[in-house]
Parts: C-alpha cells; structure tokens; sequence
C-alpha cells in the first residue's frame, strides 16, 4: 500500500508522534510539563532542517486520529459528539461514563471531555509549531506556503470541531511558552473562532495542490479546504457564500460519486474519487491502526471480524435509524451496506455499522479511515444552500437527485422520473427531504447530531425537535433544551485555569 503519512507515521519516532523532542522550541521547565497544558508541545531541540518541518506537519496529521479516534491516547472520538447524542446510535456498554452522552446527562468532569479537550489543544499547538517555525528554515516560498496550507487546513478543521463541541473556546495561534501565558487563554466568542477558521481555510485553498500523489495521497488538497470552508459557511448560515464556494467542486470533474455505495467504505478502496478527506489509519502493529471495528460492534457479532479482539459496543446503530432506512424503501441499498444484524445473549435482535468493517490485527488495530468530507455530502450541502437562500432551483434539485438515483443503483447523471425530485418540489419539502438524505446517506460518519444542530423549523433548533421527539417515541422521560446544544467545558480546564468559564447550564 502507497500512501502519504501512514507510511511516514510508521518510521518517524515515537517522539514526533507526540509532539516531543523532534519538534523543538525553546526550553520549557518541568512544573510547566507536569501540567500537562494542552495549548503548547513541550519539545527540546530547534528547527533547522526542512526534514524537522515535514516531520512536524506529519505530527499534526496525526493528531487528527487522537481526535477521530485512537486507543491510546484514549480518547474517542468525534463519535461521541456527532453520533451518540442524535437519533443514529446509542452506546451499549457498562462504564466509561458513555450514558453521559447517550442520555444527555453529561457531568463536567467526564474524562472524555477532558481527553477531547487535550486532543483538541495538542493538535492546534502542533499546527501552531509549524507555522511559528517554518519561516526560519531554508524552503523555496511554494513549498513553505503549502506546508503552512496543510498545517492551517488541520487547525482550521480541529477548530471547527471544537467551535461546534463547546462554543467559545480559547484562541491559540501561536506557541506558548510560559504558565502565565498559558492562563491568559480564556475563551473568546465563537465568531472569532470562525474567522480564524475561514481564514485558515481561505489561504489552504490558495496554496494546497488539486491532488496528491500516490506517495503523499490522503495529505489536505485544495478541494479539502474549498468543501470545508463551504461546510463552515454553511453551519453559520451564510447560504450564498456556501453555496458558491461549493458550486465549483458540484459542477468540476476531481470528485464523483462511487457507482456503488458500499464501495465508498471498503479498505481496499480507500481514498477513492468520492473523498475529499479522511483520517487515515494503517493496520499491522505500528500504533497508527484503527479501532473502530472492535469499538462499535456490538457483543454478539464478534463472528463478523474473524474474532480479533474484543467488541466494545461504544456506538451501536440505533433502531430509529434502522426505521427510517425501512421506511425509504427495500429499494434504496444504503440499508445493506450501512448496517448489520446480530441477536444478543437474549435473543433480541441487534444492529452494527457496516462501513468500518475490517480484520484487526489486534482489538484496536484495523485499516478503516474516518471519512470526513465525501463528495455526497457536498452536493448535499450545496442544494441545501441554494435552498436556504430562497427555494428550490434545478441545480438544487439535480444535486440531491444525483444521490437518490445512487441510492437506489441507478445511474448519477440520469434522470429518472421514478425516483427524482419533481420540479413542483417546494422550499419546505425539499428542506425536510435533504435533512433526510444526509442522515441515511451520511450515518455513522459524524454528521448527525452537527446537522440538526445547526438548523432549525419554525424559530425552533431542530435537534431539539427531533431528540424529543426521539425520546417520547422510546417511552423515555428524558428532554434536551438549548443549553444541551453545547457540551460542558470539562472542570479539570477550569480549575487549572481561572479565566476560564462554564456553558450555562452545567
């Protein structure tokens, strides 16, 4: 297998992987270290090569599995935010505190906050390395500009995350290098963050390659940078810019839709023409696997991964998926390829995601990329754009056709009466029909819980018109209201750090 970073991540040290001792910067005293402040790498030597800068970029990359996912750092996942909380999944499993999510009674103290709170700030400050140092090291301008683009691509999506997780949060740019420093991050209001991201975005779009060669393939691309500035104008509801940025990617030839829909998730076909991004993850025992196979397989299917490891049930697919996949049509085989069925020790049916299924070399060892942005989901995104802005258009329409027609087996560039949006389709029904696609078309892929949060009927957030709705349909007495629309900034932040504050509500 040819690749960019998973092949790079096997042989760097384990050092860099972290963000220690190849990453230099000034020295930092032990006190600062045992405080374990995510806002800054604690490293040893100086940048004086370009090879310092390329391992440090390839330690930014790695980062992203710490938030995507990874056992050890053990953190995750984007899951838990994305999935667990909406109508897609629930976790099935005793301990770890994963109810929290599940039932929407999250506690401050969670140490899954806190790991994704770390997570998050060692990444920014991997980002924030290269761009403080890169300047100083003997690079032609192309090549310094597009390591900055790559670097500013993964802090503008580890942002973005971040931004959608707890709201305002603190805004580092640069590297820290004292406690005081450190103490004078509070959090600042989310639309700072979201300048930051569209700036970050804006110069990776300029100065990142169309496409990446075999050798660097999976690396940030300026189709990469111009769908996720296209999602983040989106979720701030600036539906012209989002549709513009988007329309380009719709309309050009870099990215098309799989024929078939299962394809898009098999480890043998990784990185192919529908992904503008992913996560990558490579199996074999060098620390940089996947381990989403054994994490979100439920107990009673240990059968379907060849019996490595052991199943964790920390993301089952929930039965309401399940029904809203039945209630679309024995014809649309997403369904097939999305999830599988298993019976637990109790004869119940249970059901599992399909798309990150692999053999683990050990429990948390497998090839399955997170996919983060696919072509799908942009087209989506631009026909709810233009939707937004004032109504259905024939671009609109076609771009959520191309993916029906998909989901039934048909071909993309077709039209077909049986299946297509008519004309006559209305602003209020295509808003209703294109929040549906996403969630069939995009389950288990962390988009979710973001997607009804970030919209809203009649003067109401959606997430909180669905979840209740959810729950009243599962006898349960559990609500959410706005204040659940954020997640609690974890306690031990801000016991560390006095100008920190609290979401209300926690």
């Amino acid at each position: 297998m040819t690749f960019h970073y998973k092949n790079i991540l096997a042989s760097i040290s384990v050092a860099a992987l972290l963000g220690l001792g190849a990453l230099g910067t000034t020295s930092c005293n032990k006190e600062f270290i045992d405080l374990n402040d995510p806002t800054r790498v604690p490293t040893t030597e100086g940048y004086n090569d370009s090879l310092s800068i390329l391992t440090a970029v390839t330690a930014a990359y790695s980062s992203l599995q710490e938030l995507y996912g990874k056992s050890s750092p053990s953190n995750r996942g984007i899951f838990l935010y994305a999935e667990v909380t909406s109508d897609n999944s629930f976790a099935l499993t005793s301990g770890e505190r994963l109810n929290e999510f599940n039932d929407f009674t999250l506690v401050s103290d969670n140490t899954h906050l806190q790991s994704h709170w770390l997570a998050t700030y060692r990444a920014i400050a991997r980002c924030n390395i290269v761009l403080s140092r890169a300047g100083a090291v003997k690079l032609t301008d192309a090549t310094r500009n597009r390591l900055y683009a790559e670097a500013r691509f993964i802090r503008a999506l580890t942002y973005f995350n971040a931004v959608r997780i707890w709201g305002d949060v603190p805004l580092v740019t640069g590297e820290i290098a004292s406690i005081p420093d450190a103490y004078q991050f509070g959090r600042v209001p989310a639309e700072q963050v979201y300048a930051l991201i569209e700036e970050d975005l804006a110069f990776a779009e300029n100065n990142l390659p169309v496409t990446q060669t075999a050798a660097n393939l999976g690396r940030a691309t300026k189709g990469a940078a111009t769908g996720l500035l296209g999602k983040v104008y989106l979720t701030q509801k600036k539906y012209q810019q989002a549709a513009d940025k988007l329309q380009p990617l719709v309309t050009g030839t870099t990215y098309t839709l799989q024929a078939s829909y299962a394809n898009i998730f098999t480890t043998a076909n990784e990185m192919n023409s529908e992904i503008l991004f992913a996560v990558r993850y490579s199996k074999g025992g060098l620390g940089i696997g996947s381990p989403f196979t054994n994490w979100f397989l439920p107990i009673a299917v240990t059968a379907i991964n060849g019996g490595s490891g052991s199943p964790q049930q920390f993301n089952s697919v929930d039965p309401d998926l399940v029904a809203a996949f039945t209630a679309s049509g024995n014809t649309d085989v997403r369904a097939a390829a999305s999830y599988g069925t298993g019976t637990d020790s109790q004869n119940r049916t249970v059901y599992y995601t399909r798309k990150y299924i692999d053999t683990p070399t050990s429990s948390t060892d497998a090839e399955n990329d997170w996919i983060v942005l696919r072509y799908a989901d942009v087209l989506l995104m631009y026909a709810e754009a233009i939707n937004e802005r004032g109504g259905p258009t024939a671009q609109a329409l076609d771009a959520v056709n191309r993916v029906i027609r998909r989901s039934r087996n048909l071909p993309v560039a077709t039209a077909n009466a049986t299946v297509d949006l008519p004309t006559s389709t209305t602003q209020a029904t295509l808003r209703d029909r294109i929040e549906l696609e996403r969630r069939l078309e995009l389950n288990m892929e962390g988009h979710r819980w973001f997607d009804l949060v970030r919209t809203e009927r009649n003067g109401t957030n959606r997430a909180i018109q669905v979840m209740n709705a959810y729950f009243a349909r599962n006898a349960s007495t559990n609500t959410i209201d706005n204040h659940d629309l954020l997640f609690p900034v974890p306690i031990q932040e801000i016991q560390t750090n006095p100008v920190l504050t609290q979401n209300p509500g926690y």
